[in-house]
């Protein structure tokens, strides 16, 4: 009874052991995730180095990669968060207007409780130039994942219900998500900025 009691505690011991390593390496891969994002913001793909994101980490390079084996890799990394967050969600029975709304809203409250969300929206807004350049994959996510392209159908639909108003669904589109992506760019270099209500942003699209 006693050896059964033992080899449990060694097993229990094991597990504490092995989810604090789980958390550290987790840890560590959302630090470098967060200065890389820093990293290529402020200095752009080229500019940054992975010497000085390990440098900034305190990690070894060689530690740093056993994380991330590139520069590209990290970058890619990045890309697949930015794209996560741009897939239009099911608009579980909303109609077209309040599906915007609530779309206006749950941005506006992610940029303004996370600093990382809004540089993602300015790292995403210089991917758009040159991500495909850079990367293939990179590339291709940007080009499966066209917010502004995929909102047009929902926006003919609510002019077709005569709660969007009229002109080119498109550009309409561009309108909003630009204004968007501008509020999230000015919230990301200064914290200190108010954000704006959801409404003048919806207005954007809403028909008087």
């Amino acid at each position: 009874m006693i050896a059964f009691i033992k080899h449990l505690l060694n097993e229990l011991e094991v597990k504490r052991q092995v989810n604090k390593r789980d958390k550290q390496r987790e840890y560590r891969k959302k630090q470098i995730i967060e200065i890389g994002l820093d990293q290529f913001i402020n200095k752009g793909y080229y500019g940054t180095s992975t010497r000085e994101i390990a440098k900034i980490a305190g990690v070894s390079s060689g530690l740093m990669f056993h994380y991330f084996n590139s520069k590209k890799s990290l970058y890619e990394t990045l890309i697949e968060i930015g794209c996560s967050k741009m897939n239009l969600p099911p608009g579980q029975g909303m109609s077209p207007i309040k599906f915007f709304e609530q779309q206006v809203r749950d941005f506006l409250q992610l940029i303004t409780s996370s600093p990382f969300a809004a540089k993602m929206f300015v790292f995403m807004g210089y991917a758009v130039y040159n991500a495909a350049q850079i990367s293939k994959k990179a590339g291709d996510l940007l080009a499966e994942h066209d917010i502004v392209s995929d909102s047009v159908p929902l926006i003919q639909q609510g002019q077709a219900l005569g709660e969007i108003r009229s002109g080119d669904p498109l550009a309409l589109s561009i309108t909003f998500w630009s204004s968007i992506q501008g509020v999230a760019e000015a919230i990301a270099l200064n914290q200190n900025y108010p954000a704006p209500e959801a409404e003048w942003i919806l207005d954007i699209l809403k028909k008087d």
